[in-house]
């Protein structure tokens, strides 16, 4: 598939089918595919069904320096339970020489430099070099991910466009609750105490009920760090 709307047949082609039938589609027609993961519900359900389908996929995670001690635990559960194939990346603009050229606490006032630095540098570089990129999104997580489809091809700078595939597209919440309950898959303790979305502890809030998901990212300044969204979507 080179072309947008070879991607799109292919992703309409896919919308009815189970995340597991996703997945298997993209491990035998991707060669160079990886999963990334911050380990919330969502991309634990989708860890645990891929390597269930293939063991050694790889799987890359971003340590921002600023995550919760319950979110390393979590990530070295996955590590010992599906003995993980797993990089974890950081910046390459280390968090001391972003003190020093940002100042303390850059979070509480630039939000989308702190985020660039924390998170979307390491992922841009855990895409170089591969054909396919797998996510734990969800329509129904927030507006801004309303809109995508199973499949999106990506533009990238001197290099062959990418292909993001969202098995998890169609899910909801509950779906997603019911894959951990059902096959006893590790999730963030945060979940338990009013935390919906878990990303760095600065940022991060317990949200109320009826609350978008990703109401408590952030102080409600942006619903997205910029990890999905970087890169230009074909179409």
């Amino acid at each position: 598939m080179k072309s947008a709307a070879e991607v799109k047949a292919k992703s309409d082609e896919l919308e009815a089918q189970s995340p597991e039938h996703i997945l298997r589609y993209a491990f035998a027609t991707f060669p160079k595919i990886a999963i990334s993961t911050a380990f919330g519900p969502e991309g634990c359900a989708l860890v645990a069904m891929a390597v269930a389908i293939e063991p050694s996929i790889k799987v890359f995670t971003v340590d921002t320096d600023f995550l919760f001690p319950e979110s390393i635990e979590l990530r070295q559960k996955f590590v010992d339970k599906y003995r993980l194939n797993l990089e974890v990346l950081k910046g390459a603009v280390t968090l001391e020489e972003q003190n020093r050229k940002h100042g303390l606490k850059l979070y509480e006032r630039d939000t989308d430099t702190c985020c660039a630095l924390r998170k979307v540098e390491p992922t841009g570089r855990a895409l170089h070099g591969l054909d396919a990129w797998i996510a734990g999104l969800r329509r129904d997580q927030s507006k801004t991910r309303a809109g995508i489809e199973i499949l999106e091809l990506y533009e990238r700078e001197a290099e062959a466009p990418l292909i993001k595939v969202n098995p998890l597209a169609t899910w909801t919440r509950k779906d997603t609750w019911n894959y951990l309950h059902a096959h006893d898959v590790p999730y963030n303790a945060l979940l338990d105490q009013g935390y919906k979305s878990i990303g760095c502890w600065p940022c991060t809030q317990p949200v109320g009920e009826g609350q978008d998901e990703r109401a408590g990212r952030w102080g409600g300044q942006k619903a997205e760090c910029g990890i999905h969204t970087f890169m230009a979507k074909k179409s």
